[in-house]
Parts: structure tokens; sequence; C-alpha cells
């Protein structure tokens, strides 16, 4: 996803109450806080994208 659409997502995870910060959106995500900034500075691959939709959907774990 392009840079815009990520830092829409950061935006949409802290308004929905699922994070209060892009720390706390790394951490979901299983990635440091510097993937996040350069996430947001480059956009993100397919696979994240969908780890993104996944956690804003509050989807678990696939089991």
């Amino acid at each position: 996803m392009p840079p815009e659409t990520f830092a829409d997502w950061l935006f949409d995870m802290k308004a929905a109450g699922l994070a209060r910060s892009d720390a706390d959106c790394a951490r979901l995500l299983g990635v440091s806080a510097n993937s996040v900034a350069a996430m947001k500075r480059n956009g993100t691959d397919h696979r994240t994208a969908l780890a993104c939709r996944a956690l804003l959907h509050r989807m678990e774990p696939y089991a």
C-alpha cells in the first residue's frame, strides 16, 4: 500500500481505539517502531497491507 494509505491506517487504528500510538501499531504488526517509520515513508508490501486490514477488522490469527 502507498505511504498515504498506511498513514490512513495508522489514523484509523487510533480512531477505532485499537492503538494509542504508532508504536502500538508496530507491536500489533509484529515489527519495530523503525519499520513503521519506514512504511510511513515508503509504503508497504501486499502481505503487510493484508495484515493491516485484518488488524483493523479485529481478526484473530489463523489457527
